[in-house]
């Protein structure tokens, strides 16, 4: 379902495959969230998202449906392309079996609330906010032979995101050959775009591409949502963005609170995960097809937890302009469950720091909370590097690394390191010869070009290239320009929300 081992890349959608096609009379049950959440009386109030934009990241998607009829969907890209032609994949598709997951996805951020037939239909929790989709592909053709890395979001002579950065055991290097992997590429695609915060249910790559992403997300300051595991049948390795530090990963509820649960296995959703940064309603919710086909149907899954969680991060941001999206999560987590405003307090149960609730989000007042990650781990003395058998955070002197059970990595050396050459535009050295990428300072003068000592390779990227065991593949981030400017563009957009609403900028 996600990455396993270090150079073994798997794709797939976090969702169960089952699903249950309803009639009129049974959809109110699926939308049982709209109660829990009190999305009526938000929704009433004026949080509807509007001004914000959500990424989503997942596989197809079908935008007729009737249920996104007069919804802000943008089909942004793919991130695969015809090996041979170039061509970028079609991720537009009215085949159940092909869009179903990343349709359903999105009609839990904007869907209308009104079916094909007139009646119930998906209700999204942000229905004004503006949604960038960002496709993958098929799960089934994602590999060298079918699928290239593609950049979705390169302009003429600007930066391929396929080819420009990459890190890889703590350093940061040229990605000369263009290796890389589809979601995490997505992600930073997102960023690059402009994206407020990202949705994200499809998982794969390796843990060296989510570092990459989580030095994006923090420089940039885009929250990314993602769902855990659901509950698993067979015995899995965490990778790709499970554990990674500074990521948002979501947990699914049943309607009386319980963790999505297998009833045949008794396991439940979040197996692997020890980040787990809220939980939502993600069982048996009224989405808009399955895979046998389109119309009202009962999805369950973090799949869908995480669209659900996003949207509340977008009302949030709408209803609060002048408030960074790190206070904003902030926010998130400090107003769980049902005690109002509340120091976080994460949960040795998979539920993260409590149960997703909007009215209190709302409420609160972000800008009175820290101007920081809140799932960015800093330290190894941070209480949440220690493991259920009382091992502290420490250096692991059979090899250096740091040891944390909160997460794999990556830390604040490593993100300092990669901003230098990010934002600064410090020199890349590979092979102790220096090269001339996007984010070098600019020659003073003709000798100093002449030490650029090649140019970057043009040739088509491999989407994944075997390695030797314990190495992973790369893909480079965006650059500093891009995302200094795309920032700037958000805090604009943020000043236009005060502005509106008569607050102070």
């Amino acid at each position: 379902m996600i990455a396993t081992a270090a150079a073994a890349l798997v794709l797939a959608p976090v969702t169960p495959a089952a699903a249950e096609t309803v009639g009129a009379d049974e959809r109110a049950e699926g939308l049982w969230h709209v109660d829990m959440l009190g999305l009526d009386a938000v929704q009433a109030e004026g949080a509807t998202g509007e001004g914000v934009t959500i990424a989503v990241i997942d596989t197809f998607i079908n935008p007729d449906v009737p249920e996104l009829q007069g919804a802000d969907v943008q089909v942004r890209g793919s991130t695969c392309a015809d090996p041979e032609t170039g061509a970028p994949r079609q991720i537009v598709s009215d085949d159940p079996a092909l869009a179903a997951h990343g349709t359903n996805v999105v009609s839990m951020l904007v869907g209308t609330g009104q079916a094909g037939d007139g009646g119930p239909g998906a209700r999204g929790v942000a229905p004004d906010a503006e949604v960038w989709f960002y496709g993958v592909g098929s799960l089934d053709a994602a590999d060298p032979e079918h699928c290239a890395l593609q950049d979705p979001t390169v302009e003429a002579d600007g930066i391929d995101l396929t080819r420009d950065i990459s890190w890889f055991a703590g350093e940061v290097e040229e990605n000369i050959q263009g290796l890389g992997d589809l979601t995490s590429l997505a992600a930073r695609a997102a960023i690059r775009d402009g994206a407020d915060v990202i949705s994200m249910s499809v998982l794969s790559g390796s843990s060296a591409n989510w570092e990459q992403v989580a030095f994006e997300s923090m420089i940039a300051e885009v929250p990314i949502v993602f769902g855990v595991l659901n509950p698993l049948r067979e015995l899995m390795l965490p990778a790709g963005p499970i554990g990674t530090n500074g990521l948002f990963p979501v947990n699914a509820i049943e309607r009386d609170g319980r963790l999505l649960t297998d009833r045949e296995t008794g396991k439940s959703s979040g197996m692997l995960s020890n980040n787990i940064a809220v939980a939502a309603p993600g069982d048996q919710l009224l989405g808009v097809g399955a895979a046998d086909g389109w119309g009202p149907t009962l999805i369950a899954g973090t799949s869908y937890a995480t669209p659900i969680t996003a949207a509340a991060v977008a009302l949030a941001l709408e209803q609060h302009p002048e408030a960074t999206p790190f206070q904003v999560m902030q926010a998130v987590l400090r107003t769980t469950g049902t005690g109002g405003v509340h120091d976080i307090e994460w949960a040795q149960d998979r539920l993260g720091a409590g149960y997703l609730n909007v009215p209190e989000l709302l409420a609160a007042e972000p800008r009175d909370f820290p101007d920081e990650n809140p799932q960015w781990v800093t330290s190894l003395e941070d209480p949440r590097c220690v493991d259920a058998e009382g091992t502290e955070g420490h250096i692991d002197e059979s090899n250096g690394l740091p040891r944390c059970h909160w997460t794999t990595g990556p830390f604040p050396e490593g993100l300092e390191k990669y901003r230098a050459v990010y934002v600064d535009g410090e020199p890349i050295t590979t092979l102790d010869e220096p090269i001339e990428t996007p984010y070098s300072k600019p020659p003073t003068d003709a000798g100093a070009e002449a030490q650029t000592g090649r140019e970057p390779s043009t040739a088509s990227s491999p989407l994944w290239t075997p390695v030797a065991v314990g190495a992973v593949s790369l893909v480079g981030l965006a650059a500093a320009g891009v995302i200094v400017w795309r920032s700037a563009a958000r805090r604009a957009r943020s000043r236009g929300r005060s502005e509106e609403r008569g607050e102070a900028s």
